[in-house]
């Protein structure tokens, strides 16, 4: 799979749980592994699979509309 939600998601694994993972949108092995851990540590099934539940469990990152910082991740 590839594409911008992919791209979103592997930003927001750099961002908010210190992944430095390529965000080129492909979802290959090194971003399913990155968000198996992070399912493990949110309390939601590992199945590596993103869906509803991983969403909304994950901390997501705020970005400031003036100047694109991050914020925070919540």
């Amino acid at each position: 799979m590839s594409n911008t939600a992919v791209r979103a998601l592997q930003k927001n694994l750099n961002s908010c749980y210190g992944y430095k993972l390529a965000t080129d949108g492909v979802f290959g092995a090194l971003t399913e592994s990155a968000l198996i851990s992070v399912q493990k540590k949110v309390g939601v099934a590992a199945d590596g699979e993103y869906g509803p539940k991983t969403r909304d469990a994950m901390s997501w990152a705020n970005y400031s509309v003036e100047t694109g910082a991050r914020i925070s991740c919540n």
